[in-house]
């Protein structure tokens, strides 16, 4: 087999009632691990309509940016057509990722599946480094990265598409040329495409964990009703705040997204998150003192921001940037990504101001619904925002590798104390999504074990 080579692989699945065809662009090496990048063709054709039988899937694995670049025209105009789109669902946000070249392009492969000849789902995967004692397990799974905050795959949620994710893991498990052990999907939202297709499909041997929460505020209405569960005196507090800042200078908010303005906007963002404990004197941890992180996030301000969707929000004391968001809004939702506020006037909490203030902009802006924290930041638990939840789903292989594995983790997370804390059953129930306090961690009310038996097997 040459370097380039398609490789196709036509089979039938009787309990899916569908015929596979499976067809992946060989490493150069026989490292299935850690391929080495092989450029894709500028061509690889799927199957006409005509030539394909009802229900048929085509599983199409491609690597790295030029997988990328090969789907983006379809892949966008799938995202586009989703009920609930976000940023981890458009081609932009993984080009912007691995471009910045904070890990290794070589270990993302995109794997399309198409039916009737028509892209109906994209899978981000990546090729995860994970060690357990002496065993360093081959761990696929979604993009795992501290700034690749959500992960989702790509499909609708529709009834067609109920079993993608059962399809999915029995295409990799036939396939050959990617060699894995665990499928590790984490940070994935309660009410995403994973999570619905995982409760409309469930698996016995999938573990199922919480990871975190996702924060955010419905802004569709007023903003009493957004903040209702604020405590009053965090209200007066807020109040009282602004008013001690503006005994010297006064505030004001402005949102930046115009192309003309956002690339100053974005340096005054940098130069503000690096004045406090994340720049030199404290973590380094800052955009500005990682130099991946800010090609990472000056990349987005390329692949979003000329369309509008790049926004950076700043707080002004007079004539000083004091706080800064850099937010993607999507759809009617502004995502919040990062935030940043200068030390030397944390004596009014800026950063606090300007959320507040952002906040009651998006209930007057008909255009935004919701503002998402993205993660379940501690900095934001005074403002008691409506929290869904984020899970992990780990399912294995069906080897000797890969079950040993498979039990590997799960004895270590029912020796932690957490992961104790959060099995949770897979038989559809579903986390609320709605609970007001950010840090409540009431687990779920006990149930059937995580890995309780079902009549499907993916």
């Amino acid at each position: 087999m040459t370097t380039g080579e398609i490789v196709t692989q036509r089979t039938h699945d009787a309990a899916a009632g569908a015929d596979l065809e499976h067809r992946l662009t060989p490493p150069a090496s026989g490292d299935a691990y850690r391929p080495t990048m092989v450029p894709a063709p500028r061509q690889l054709p799927v199957p006409a309509a005509s030539a394909q039988k009802d229900g048929e899937l085509v599983f199409e694995a491609l690597q790295g940016l030029p997988g990328l670049e090969r789907l983006a025209s379809d892949w966008g105009e799938l995202a586009r057509s989703l009920a609930a789109m976000r940023f981890m669902h458009l081609p932009q946000w993984y080009r912007a990722y691995l471009g910045s070249r904070k890990s290794d392009p070589d270990l993302i492969w995109f794997v399309a599946a198409y039916r009737g000849g028509k892209l109906a789902a994209v899978f981000p995967l990546q090729f995860q480094h994970y060690q357990v004692r002496s065993l360093r397990p081959r761990l696929l799974g979604t993009v795992d990265d501290g700034e690749m905050q959500l992960s989702d795959f790509i499909f609708a949620q529709t009834a067609d598409n109920r079993g993608l994710l059962k399809e999915l893991i029995r295409w990799l498990r036939r396939q050959k040329l990617l060699a894995w052990d665990e499928l590790r999907l984490r940070k994935v939202p309660a009410d995403s495409a994973i999570a619905y297709a995982a409760r409309a499909c469930p698996h016995w041997a999938t573990l199922t964990l919480r990871h975190d929460g996702s924060a955010y505020f419905d802004t569709s209405g007023s903003y009493e009703q957004a903040t209702q569960s604020m405590a009053g005196a965090f209200r007066r507090n807020l109040r009282r705040l602004a008013r001690r800042a503006e005994e010297t200078d006064p505030l004001r908010h402005r949102s930046y997204r115009l192309p003309g303005e956002l690339p100053s906007a974005f340096a005054s963002f940098i130069d503000i998150e690096a004045s406090g404990w994340k720049g030199a004197a404290g973590t380094s941890s800052a955009i500005g003192r990682q130099p991946a992180m800010l090609r990472f996030y000056s990349q987005l301000v390329g692949e979003f921001g000329p369309q509008g969707n790049c926004i950076v929000n700043l707080l002004w004391h007079g004539d000083t940037a004091v706080a800064g968001q850099f937010c993607l809004q999507i759809g009617r939702t502004l995502h919040v990504l990062k935030i940043g506020f200068s030390n030397a006037h944390a004596h009014f909490a800026p950063g606090n101001l300007l959320l507040d203030l952002v906040i009651r902009q998006a209930c007057e802006d008909p255009a935004i619904d919701v503002v998402s924290l993205v993660n379940e930041p501690a900095w934001g638990r005074n403002f008691k925002p409506l929290i869904t939840g984020l899970w992990s789903y780990n399912a294995p292989n069906w080897s000797v590798r890969g079950l040993l594995v498979h039990v590997g983790l799960l004895v270590k997370r029912l020796r932690d104390k957490r992961g104790r804390r959060w099995l949770v059953p897979v038989d559809g129930r579903k986390d609320d999504g709605r609970r007001q306090a950010a840090g409540n961690r009431r687990p779920l009310p006990p149930a059937r074990h995580t890995n309780q038996m079902s009549d499907s097997a993916w």
